[in-house]
């Protein structure tokens, strides 16, 4: 009986060029209509990281306020008058400066060799304190240019041979909470203003309505090199020069001086994701990091996203934490 012996090779048809056009073309539509949705998802993860930040800082200063009897100063100097003695520094220092211990970063000011109680201080010999980034501090999807590194950003020749970095950090607080500006209601600049010692029972309007955190810009505006008044930032720990305070809603919209004016109680709104030129370093502005956006930190631990087409009266108002204004920015 004859068997019939399969071939060993079966000839393969090549794809054609046309196919292979199909393909790539199916390919590149499938590309085209995933790739908004994975950037969509990245952009939620950041800004879920942001938010996440803000809530441990809000954890940090409920934590300070439980030991202390008190909320932390915007920023805090030995020489202030009134004599600062809310227990967080016996120095200078600002907001974050104050928090460290109450957020795992206790280590930090105990390395100080100097001014233990300010971010000025020398944990080595060639940084400060304040030279030190700060993960906590740094929201993922914060735009600014280059590391949170400023480099070579502070000289002091009384206490510095060289210039030193400033770290920079993505969030701010809010002035009218921890600082004291009914110290001195004549003058809007002087720096006696800055080291409230508020306790929750003074927030009269309710810490679920008031604003303590927020988002800020590492860097923003001009940069014309270090000491030059064009360069600012938006540093965590220092506290020796108000244009790298990491503070928001300390000038009034009319920059007036005067309690009567009913401007005092009105703020420059939030903006998110601007352009360098669109940064003024004296409006102590809340930045987003996200278009359209800026995450801010509730006095109650919360976290909310607020446009930044808000109108100024209700923002002002939500800043405000006794002014008698209740108000829902949601």
């Amino acid at each position: 009986m004859a068997r019939t012996t399969p071939p060993l090779h079966r000839l393969r048809r090549a794809f054609t060029l046309v196919e292979l056009l199909v393909v790539i073309a199916i390919i590149g539509t499938l590309v085209g209509l995933l790739l908004p949705a994975v950037q969509s998802a990245r952009e939620a993860a950041r800004r879920s990281q942001s938010s996440n930040n803000l809530k441990q800082i809000g954890l940090a200063a409920h934590n300070g306020h439980d030991t202390l009897g008190c909320l932390p100063p915007a920023v805090a100097f030995w020489w202030s008058s009134p004599q600062y003695t809310g227990g967080y520094t016996n120095s200078d220092g600002t907001f974050f400066f104050c928090l460290l211990p109450f957020f795992e970063q206790g280590a930090l000011p105990k390395n100080i060799t100097n001014w233990k109680g300010s971010g000025l201080g020398q944990i080595d010999a060639n940084r400060a304190a304040m030279s030190v980034p700060v993960s906590t501090l740094v929201a993922p999807n914060d735009a600014s240019a280059g590391s949170p590194i400023f480099k070579d950003g502070f000289r002091a020749d009384w206490m510095w041979k060289n210039p030193v970095d400033v770290a920079l950090c993505s969030y701010g607080c809010n002035f009218q909470v921890f600082g004291r500006p009914e110290n001195n209601k004549s003058d809007l600049w002087t720096w006696h203003n800055t080291h409230g010692q508020r306790r929750f029972a003074d927030i009269t309007d309710g810490t679920s309505k008031t604003i303590f955190l927020a988002e800020r810009r590492m860097a923003c505006g001009p940069d014309s090199g270090p000491n030059n008044s064009d360069t600012f930032g938006n540093a965590w720990g220092h506290p020796a020069d108000d244009r790298y305070w990491p503070v928001f809603g300390r000038t009034n919209t009319a920059y007036t001086s005067d309690p009567n004016n009913p401007a005092s109680k009105t703020f420059f709104p939030p903006m998110s994701t601007p352009k360098p030129a669109q940064c003024v370093w004296q409006e102590y502005r809340a930045i987003g990091h996200s278009a359209g956006v800026v995450l801010c930190g509730m006095g109650d631990g919360s976290t909310r996203t607020v446009s930044t087409a808000v109108d100024t009266i209700p923002w002002s108002q939500s800043l405000l934490p006794k002014d008698g204004s209740i108000v829902d920015l949601e």
